[in-house]
């Protein structure tokens, strides 16, 4: 399969046929309810927690999939949203970190994270239906940024309503990914200007000389302990989120991805050719082990950079991609599921499938037939 046609074909089959079906087989449509994730025998978690972040997560997978005609999950969708949603928040309406297994809150936190990606969910939900609703949930979450965690100081948001000492951009990072599918999907100029502070705070607070910075102290400055350890992953998420912000807001940002792909390229892949979870800023392995997500992300640049230059040489490199994820991740797990994290030798760690995972396959695996049309 060395065409992006043929993988194309490929994802299309294992989404439609085994994993569309087994995770929402798997919603608990009384609850609306995404499960946390799956075992290998079919069975849903029973680890007596659900996080909050699962439920958008997976609701844009099926509002996308029911878009792209692979699956009709619109009675899932408007379950979760109406139903499954409200379970995780407070009387302030914010949304906690999680819940046990008989929906109660388990952990109250309210962090930015979460709240990018209900942001994201209720996105495609306006997508999917038009509701007012949801677009008036969007605008309250993003003044619950702004009133609740904006640094009017320093710039951007804490990571939480918890805890100010520790600065990270990765919630940035999905918010401002959250930001530009509500422009997308409302044709709101506002919401593509809300981004746009997001890439400013990218090109003069998280993007160093050469390599993406993840942790901050309080005044997000790179002077915290963790500031010296750097994800892989984030920089080729943040290849493909900068490629489509140049679509959307006309602004070159070359630069910007030659540095990021220059120091994942050299530091961030183990001998077997997987993405490294995490490496020192001086390019030092910290942790050999490979996350799924990190293989996505890397799918996603790669297409990015064959967009951006298409060559045979760059569709050689998404195809490779696409059959690290099979071969490493999908093909050894049963059908519909996936391991989630292989040591160095490219054993797996653990065999279950959380489903906050599917989110990133999904959207990798979606920017792939997008292309391939």
């Amino acid at each position: 399969m060395n065409t992006i046609q043929q993988q194309a074909k490929r994802c299309q089959v294992w989404l439609s046929e085994h994993a569309l079906p087994r995770w929402q087989n798997a919603f608990d449509e009384k609850a609306g309810v995404f499960p946390e994730g799956i075992y290998q025998d079919g069975r849903v978690y029973q680890e007596n927690v659900i996080r909050f972040r699962v439920q958008p997560r997976q609701l844009y997978v099926y509002a996308h999939a029911t878009e792209l005609g692979f699956v009709d999950a619109r009675q899932a969708i408007e379950q979760a949203v109406h139903v499954g949603f409200p379970r995780f928040q407070t009387n302030r309406e914010t949304f906690v970190f999680s819940v046990d297994d008989e929906l109660n809150i388990k952990n109250d936190e309210a962090n930015a994270y979460e709240h990018a990606f209900a942001l994201l969910g209720y996105a495609w939900h306006y997508r999917l239906t038009k509701e007012q609703t949801s677009l008036n949930k969007m605008e309250a979450i993003y003044q619950w940024f702004q009133r609740e965690l904006a640094d009017a100081e320093n710039g951007g948001f804490y990571s939480s309503t918890h805890y100010l000492s520790l600065r990270c951009q990765n919630p940035h990072m999905h918010l401002f990914e959250a930001l530009m599918v509500c422009y997308e999907h409302t044709d709101d100029a506002q919401w593509l200007e809300r981004a746009s502070n997001i890439f400013t705070l990218f090109s003069e607070r998280f993007m160093q000389d050469e390599y993406l910075c993840e942790f901050f102290d309080n005044q997000l400055a790179p002077k915290h302990t963790l500031s010296n350890l750097v994800d892989p992953g984030h920089h080729y998420e943040w290849i493909w989120l900068l490629h489509h912000y140049q679509k959307l807001a006309g602004i070159d940002v070359s630069a910007y991805i030659a540095k990021l792909n220059r120091f994942a390229s050299a530091y961030g892949h183990n001998d077997n050719g997987l993405v490294r979870d995490e490496v020192k800023n001086s390019g030092e392995v910290f942790r050999s082990t490979s996350r799924l997500w990190c293989q996505t992300e890397y799918l996603k640049a790669q297409i990015a950079l064959w967009e951006r230059n298409p060559s045979p040489e760059r569709e050689q490199r998404v195809c490779q991609a696409v059959e690290a994820i099979f071969s490493a991740y999908l093909n050894p797990a049963k059908k519909g599921l996936w391991f989630d994290q292989l040591d160095s030798d490219g054993l797996p760690l653990q065999k279950n499938s959380p489903a906050s995972t599917f989110y990133h396959l999904f959207l990798a695996f979606s920017e792939l037939l997008r292309i391939a049309k």
